[in-house]
């Protein structure tokens, strides 16, 4: 009799034990079920969103292409550098040293002297890069935002002097930062840009404001934080009341007849569009790499657009000489000339001789550096770059700088 209680009493415990382990396999089905329907949810909340982008951005674009003439200039040729035969040598024994993969550009006083494409644009299919390869320009793209926020002020809409509390009040001690120090990455700001979802350019700016600290300790010193270049594209769409993109078409893009500009997210449609590479060094063509729709989104106004290396140049004169402006003096305020500050209006100073921007992010490594009347200057565009691996080593940044000394500095070049 003993026994058979036992026995029951140990079949008992048996099923509430299984009662118990079914209950939580169901509950961690459930869950799982939650997390993947979540998950779905988010996948195609993304596409919406990247979507809306694309469909917008189309638009703008195709509206600057008719309106644009379409000429085709030394810029858009290749050009062995036969006139210059001594710096050629010298231009390409550098640049195989750095194995690089890209489009290299030198001009003096106005005129092409060089310009030749590197390795592959698409090594998989056997497709090369050329001259109007478009490269992601990352960072030197702040310089371009910061002609359209020149623009807002010449036309009355901001002013230099304004707070940033004016345009997002909710951000602590915004009303201790100006445009001027946002510009010149000196307004204490802090924040990441590295949403888990594909934001809209709206989203995009409420994600800035959210995330975006002031550091009072740090204002009027120079810290290199992108965030401060979105929330100048947010500033810049309340006050007039169009998309970042919309303006970057209609007062850069369309009047200087941009016709190798773009943005990542219309990769897809690009006709010279290429892919980045790492790898340890560059030319092994390893990890093949296309942004994504995320970061791209979160990078607007700091770095998301394309460009060749001869439409790269022709923006950055444009924009260091002020032809973009109503008044062309702007430039001089904009990058505050006279000055010897390190940074001022997404670019850097170059000693005395003039400016120079540098970018690097999804295996492209971007560099220009151009004399002070915008006439002279080297640009080096690569899809082949991973920071992680490959810098210092195998960056043509110094490389850049060391041409354009010699190019600026040469009454005849030879």
């Amino acid at each position: 009799m003993g026994e058979k209680k036992l026995n029951k009493r140990n079949l008992g415990h048996w099923v509430i034990l299984i009662v118990v382990i079914l209950g939580i396999g169901g509950l961690v089905y459930g869950m799982h079920q939650l997390d993947a329907n979540d998950q779905k949810q988010v996948t195609a909340t993304n596409r919406q969103h990247a979507k809306a982008t694309r469909t917008a951005l189309a638009k703008d674009a195709a509206e600057s292409k008719a309106a644009r003439r379409h000429q085709v200039t030394a810029f858009d040729r290749a050009n062995k550098g036969q006139q210059t035969p001594l710096l050629t040598a010298e231009i390409t024994r550098q640049l195989k040293a750095k194995k690089f993969v890209g489009t290299a550009l030198v001009v003096k006083n106005d005129r092409v002297v060089y310009q030749k494409a590197y390795g592959y644009a698409d090594r998989a299919q056997n497709r090369k890069n050329t001259v109007k390869s478009q490269y992601l320009i990352n960072s030197i793209q702040k310089s371009l935002t910061g002609q359209l926020v020149m623009r807002a002020v010449q036309a009355g809409q901001l002013r230099l002097t304004d707070k940033l509390s004016q345009y997002y009040p909710r951000i602590k001690h915004s009303d201790q930062v100006t445009i001027r120090q946002m510009l010149d990455m000196t307004g204490g700001l802090m924040g990441n840009m590295a949403p888990t979802t594909t934001l809209t350019e709206n989203q995009a700016y409420q994600y800035a404001a959210q995330n975006a600290q002031v550091v009072p300790a740090k204002l009027g010193r120079f810290d290199y934080q992108p965030i401060s270049y979105v929330l100048l594209a947010g500033i810049l769409h309340q006050v007039t009341h169009q998309s970042y993109y919309r303006l970057f078409y209609q007062q850069i893009v369309t009047p200087l007849d941009l016709n190798h500009t773009s943005f990542a997210q219309l990769r897809r449609s690009a006709k010279h569009r290429i892919l980045g590479y790492g790898g340890t060094a560059p030319r092994q063509y390893t990890h093949p790499h296309t942004p994504s729709a995320t970061d791209m989104a979160a990078q607007i106004a700091t770095g998301n657009a394309t460009m060749s290396a001869g439409d790269l140049f022709r923006a950055e004169r444009a924009i260091i000489q002020g032809t973009l402006l109503p008044t062309p003096a702007g430039a001089q305020v904009l990058h505050q000339a006279t000055t010897n500050l390190h940074y001022t209006g997404g670019m850097y100073h170059f000693d005395q001789l003039g400016y120079y921007g540098h970018g690097m992010g999804d295996y492209y490594e971007s560099t220009f550096v151009m004399s002070r009347n915008g006439r002279t200057g080297v640009v080096l565009l690569s899809n082949n770059f991973k920071k992680k691996t490959m810098y210092p080593k195998w960056s043509t940044e110094q490389v850049a700088m060391d041409l354009f000394e010699r190019v600026n500095a040469a009454k005849h070049l030879k």
